[in-house]
């Protein structure tokens, strides 16, 4: 097993010496995505338009499957996806985006047919809660939000308590991304058979979950799991997925041609695909995403999820104990089954901070001024926590962060 961190295994933009603790907003780019992205130059001019039938597979080139661009969705998903989820083979497929996903299954008449209720929580990533109230001017479909505690977490007995017989969908947020909270096993799964006894359905959104730590959809009562790549997994953006539980029928009406049963008889009228997942396909594609995609998952996959896991915690408690020690109040958790990959600090004008780490190469963010976030990845080590906390610590005893003007390029943080 290779030993953690794998700082080797990944290319950074910065100085040798800086510090990325943003792995919960874009992950570092594997070594390998150069020379993934010549195949695809490459497949491209040698192959032209039969690419899409058949190209060299540079995923598994040891494996002998044939791959073409028309499959890679499906393909990556059996092969790289399913591990990640623990979910089995024929359940999984990349999308372009989660927004897609939720948008699809929004569509479908058969969510609309399980009741009229779509429960979020204010604390989940506002995708959902978005597309649910433009859903709601066009298909019988109302979106409930649940309040959050004054913790500012999932409030677990209101929520359950809001599920009933118009519950159409249940969709949470495995790890919140402004606590950093972890919602445990137990309780994911008591949501699922409460939504499942009313005829509803459960997603869960894994973007801050997935590629961090185990995860096993089916223990866990999911119909969906969605997330993306461009995290953790650092597979950069357009590499989105979804997990659709075996037997679940769906049929979105967004469903493009690349959905379809027979798209190039061209018929007139559509015919929903027999495999569900493609039918959460639209038009065309983007092939040259997917040529980068899941070079991050591999490099987890092969050091395995537990010791990620493991790596992640042993970092992040480290982060805490110089918290504690600098009595800096914490908005994430403190027990580990409740702790995800993110470390939450409450700091006074946070950007400030944000900024004032930034000059000396120590990468963090903060969200609405109020939090400074950060998220030691396998890239990390204990002595990169040790010197970040050590800058913290200068900056509020001298209060010279809070002096350094916050220079905004743009809009992401």
């Amino acid at each position: 097993m290779p030993p953690l961190p794998l700082s080797s295994a990944y290319r950074s933009p910065k100085p040798p010496t800086s510090i990325e603790l943003r792995a919960f907003t874009h992950g570092l780019q594997p070594t390998r995505v150069p020379d993934m992205m010549a195949h695809f130059t490459e497949d491209w001019r040698r192959f032209g338009v039969d690419a899409w039938n058949e190209v060299p597979n540079h995923w598994r080139p040891e494996s002998g499957d044939a791959v073409g661009w028309w499959t890679l969705p499906t393909y990556l998903g059996d092969e790289f996806i399913a591990p990640l989820l623990g979910a089995a083979p024929g359940t999984c497929i990349l999308q372009p985006s989660v927004h897609w996903t939720v948008q699809c299954l929004l569509s479908s008449p058969e969510l609309a047919a399980r009741g009229h209720d779509v429960l979020v929580p204010d604390t989940a990533f506002p995708s959902v809660l978005h597309s649910a109230k433009q859903w709601s001017h066009l298909r019988d479909l109302s979106p409930h939000v649940v309040p959050s505690t004054k913790a500012h977490r999932v409030d677990r007995t209101a929520l359950l308590e809001a599920i009933g017989p118009d519950t159409a969908l249940v969709a949470l947020s495995h790890v919140g991304f402004t606590t950093g909270a972890r919602l445990p096993p137990s309780f994911l799964r008591t949501v699922a058979d409460r939504v499942h006894a009313h005829g509803g359905l459960f997603l869960l959104d894994g973007y801050h979950a997935a590629a961090t730590q185990p995860v096993d959809v089916d223990a866990l009562g999911c119909d969906l799991y969605v997330g993306g790549l461009l995290k953790e997994a650092s597979g950069s953006s357009g590499n989105a997925f979804v997990y659709l539980r075996d037997g679940l029928t769906l049929t979105p009406r967004l469903t493009g041609w690349f959905g379809d049963a027979a798209p190039f008889e061209f018929r007139p009228d559509p015919e929903p695909h027999p495999d569900v997942r493609r039918r959460f396909l639209g038009g065309t594609t983007a092939v040259a995403s997917m040529y980068h995609a899941v070079e991050g998952v591999r490099l987890l996959l092969d050091v395995g999820l537990e010791a990620v896991r493991a790596h992640s915690l042993a970092l992040t408690e480290r982060a805490l104990d110089h918290a504690d020690a600098l009595d800096l109040p914490l908005r994430s958790p403190r027990s580990p089954d409740a702790r995800s990959a993110m470390v939450l600090l409450d700091v006074p004008h946070a950007e400030q901070m944000v900024a004032y780490l930034k000059q000396h190469n120590i990468y963090t963010d903060s969200r609405r001024n109020r939090v400074v976030r950060m998220a030691p990845f396998v890239w990390n080590t204990a002595a990169d926590i040790d010197r970040t906390f050590e800058r913290i610590d200068e900056g509020i005893s001298t209060g010279a962060y809070r002096d350094v003007h916050v220079d905004t390029h743009g809009p992401v943080t």
